[in-house]
């Protein structure tokens, strides 16, 4: 039976008929390539002798590559379905070999000279044809770096040399047919070194050189580097004869690109062995729950008896990750109770109600460490925003203006007193306050205790508990009582680790039993919309020297994400390890419109600029669930439903936290986290809201900067939703958020 390897190539995006008929042609391949309805047919006089082509219907033709291996099945590398005389011509001049230099598996087109009398280029800038300085020149490259590092051919090498400036390499880009090819270009586009280039990529020379460029590589060879080069993963991926596997990549976008086709960097950290705790950084789109996913996957694989944790801020991003799991491997072993065989996906506030689920009867003793006093037997989880207004009232008098803030009592107690476990006063009064912005003497740290000792007796007295208190009493119970508890896991995967507080934090650290990849972290410093800024090392995750940077973005357009970055821009971000988060060396990896503004004088002209665009978007050919209009707050959401509905287009809300089908979803900016769209508005960026003035005014002066880097953060995500098209409505001022 034979195998099949699949090619990522540009253009290859079919309607669902279509790739019904390339998974029946496929299918019928692994079956047996002898079957006379498929038309399997080798070339006349081709450039590579093992190209063939395969009938899919009566016009659409594959273009394979029949590669034989002692001892082991036929391989057919599928190369694309194209028009029938495209497909013959594709067949008839592509090389299928391994680039000499760097040792990875290409399609080459032979008609393509190697070496041509107009591509030798000069030794010195005063020889070479028109730009004077071009970009790569300007920027300290040589020619050289391009043909003997890289591998480019001389054709391919010379246009890029000549490209007056970063645009024009990125336009070459989309030209060029393999994918270790345009993401070469973009290192060089952003100025990174040629050794940086070669490490992302893992191009490395290969241990045997082609004496004839042009000459196909042996098929050993070939298979063998299919199944070990970094970079050639990129572009081709083994799928067998697995037919479940083969339909679902094929029925997927992009041939399920993402589930198939790691970047190498990617790669390099799914199957990365760390000795203690690793963080991915990197911004968004950049690939980091990708790479979650599939280390989730290889753990479970390497070990069946590993138990996995998958965790992540909110019960909809743990939804939208088991999905995604499912469709990553739907054989994946799923752990059947915290601690089970398997991988485990949860919120992570589930986990805190999994664990005292788990210590029964002494999850209550436990809280005596935490809280002070022991629970009682039946608690009600509330927000950990709730009750605070009511101490204040009841035993704040005293306090100060600038601590009579629900916020500040929140964040006291999330920052402070319940990573410490402070149960009294003289402890409080002990303990450093690192972070916390509000100075506080003796006698207001009094005042301050006596209304955190009024919300745990009114707690207690209504049997509430908050989410945070949970999440720390079950680090507690753990950490002793439940040491060896079965809830313990080997390894823990944490996703939006930005958000996490504290307690979560604490929670995270018990649950993972020590040792070589106990905990893989993945956040964003950027995106941090919800939580306080919190620095791992206090809680006893240290990450020196295994921390490292994603900064391909794979979702949004280079100039989505320009615009994105510059509402960071002079905005001071601090990360996980205490140190300032870079907004720099970030590229997209794909190109496309300018964000549009669309200014408007009323709220009513708003909404009327935004039917009229979303009906127009439905009008030219646009899928309306391809569309989401993202605003700040719940309420604005009922409204535009009604109002667009009103005006006859198909919309709806967020509904179980998923995007409804055949409609346009109107959803908070919040609830688009995890999500991506084709066409995006941002709804009522104006003055006032971004950041929203009554929620500032409601703040503790001290707390009011951290709020207005949310609200930068918060804008930041929204705007890195959109995969095309990005439009930015406001009324009257704009926010001054948009710069520019």
């Amino acid at each position: 039976m034979p195998n099949i390897i699949l090619t990522k190539l540009k253009g290859q995006t079919h309607d669902k008929p279509i790739k019904a008929k390339i998974h029946t042609f496929l299918e019928k391949l692994t079956e047996s390539d002898e079957t006379l309805g498929l038309h399997i047919e080798p070339m006349q006089n081709p450039a590579d002798t093992r190209a063939r082509t395969g009938r899919v219907d009566q016009s659409l033709r594959a273009v394979l590559y029949r590669l034989e291996d002692s001892g082991q099945d036929r391989t057919y590398v599928y190369a694309g379905t194209f028009e029938h005389d495209e497909a013959i011509e594709r067949a008839r001049t592509r090389v299928l070999k391994i680039n000499p230099v760097n040792g990875v598996p290409e399609l080459i087109d032979a008609g393509t000279p190697s070496t041509t009398a107009d591509a030798q280029m000069p030794a010195s800038s005063s020889e070479s044809s028109e730009p004077e300085n071009p970009f790569l020149l300007a920027n300290g490259y040589v020619f050289a770096d391009l043909t003997d590092e890289l591998g480019f051919d001389q054709v391919t090498a010379t246009k890029l040399w000549k490209a007056p400036d970063d645009e024009a390499l990125l336009a070459i880009s989309e030209s060029l047919e393999n994918e270790w090819q345009r993401h070469a270009v973009l290192g060089l586009a952003v100025v990174d070194a040629v050794a940086k280039i070669k490490d992302d990529l893992g191009l490395a020379a290969p241990d045997a050189v082609d004496t004839d460029p042009g000459a196909p590589t042996p098929d050993a060879e070939l298979l063998d580097a299919f199944k070990s080069n970094p970079a050639a993963q990129m572009t081709f991926s083994y799928i067998g004869d697995d037919q479940d596997e083969l339909r679902r990549v094929i029925e997927s976008d992009d041939f399920g690109a993402w589930r198939v086709f790691l970047h190498p960097e990617q790669r390099r950290y799914v199957v990365g062995d760390y000795s203690g705790p690793f963080r991915l950084t990197g911004g968004a789109g950049t690939g980091k729950t990708v790479v979650l996913l599939h280390r989730a996957r290889q753990l479970a694989r390497t070990n069946p008896d590993a138990r996995v944790l998958l965790s992540t801020f909110t019960r909809a991003l743990a939804s939208n990750l088991q999905r995604d799991l499912r469709r990553l491997d739907p054989d994946i072993p799923i752990a059947d109770s915290l601690g089970g065989r398997g991988v485990d996906v949860r919120g992570i506030d589930q986990l805190g109600v999994a664990v005292r689920d788990v210590a029964g009867d002494a999850f209550a003793a436990a809280a005596t460490a935490v809280l002070g006093a022991p629970l009682p037997p039946k608690n009600r989880l509330v927000r950990n925003e709730e009750g605070w207004a009511d101490a204040i009232t009841d035993a704040g008098g005293g306090l100060p203006p600038q601590l009579r803030h629900e916020s500040f009592f929140a964040g006291e107690y999330l920052q402070v007193i319940l990573p410490h476990s402070i149960t009294d006063r003289d402890t409080y009064f002990a303990v450093r306050r690192p972070g916390r912005g509000v100075a506080l003497d003796r006698a207001k740290r009094a005042l301050v205790w006596a209304v955190i000792e009024r919300y745990r007796k009114t707690a207690r007295l209504r049997g509430t508990i908050s989410f945070a208190e949970n999440a720390s009493v079950a680090a507690a119970w753990l950490e002793t009582a439940g040491i060896d508890s079965t809830a313990r896991v080997n390894h823990v995967l944490v996703d939006e680790g930005q958000d996490l507080t504290p307690s979560h934090w604490r929670l995270i650290r018990a649950l993972a039993r020590e040792g070589r990849n106990d905990m893989f972290l993945a956040d964003d410093s950027h995106q941090r919309i919800y939580g306080q800024h919190v620095v791992l090392s206090r809680y006893g995750i240290k990450t020196v020297g295994r921390s490292r940077r994603l900064t391909l973005n794979y979702r949004t357009t280079e100039q989505n994400l320009r615009f994105a970055m510059g509402v960071l821009s002079g905005a001071a971000y601090v990360d996980a390890a205490g140190e300032s988060e870079q907004e720099t060396g970030y590229k997209s990896a794909r190109r496309g419109p300018d964000p549009v503004w669309l200014p408007t004088a009323s709220q009513s002209m708003q909404i009327a600029a935004v039917a009229d665009l979303v009906g127009s978007w439905v009008a030219e050919g646009a899928s309306p669930d391809e569309i989401a209009v993202l605003v700040q707050a719940r309420n604005t959401v009922s409204q535009l439903v009604e109002e667009l509905s009103g005006r006859g287009l198909a919309v709806s809300p967020l509904v179980k936290d998923a995007p409804p089908a055949g409609k346009t979803v109107i959803m908070t900016m919040h609830s688009s986290k995890g999500m991506e769209f084709f066409r995006v508005v941002l709804f009522d960026v104006s003055a006032g809201q971004f950041p929203t003035k009554y929620v500032l005014d409601a703040l503790a002066p001290e707390e009011r900067e951290d709020q207005r880097l949310r609200s930068r953060s918060l804008l930041y995500v929204a705007a890195s939703r959109a995969r095309d098209a990005l439009v930015v409505s406001w009324r009257g001022e704009r926010s001054e958020l948009l710069a520019g």
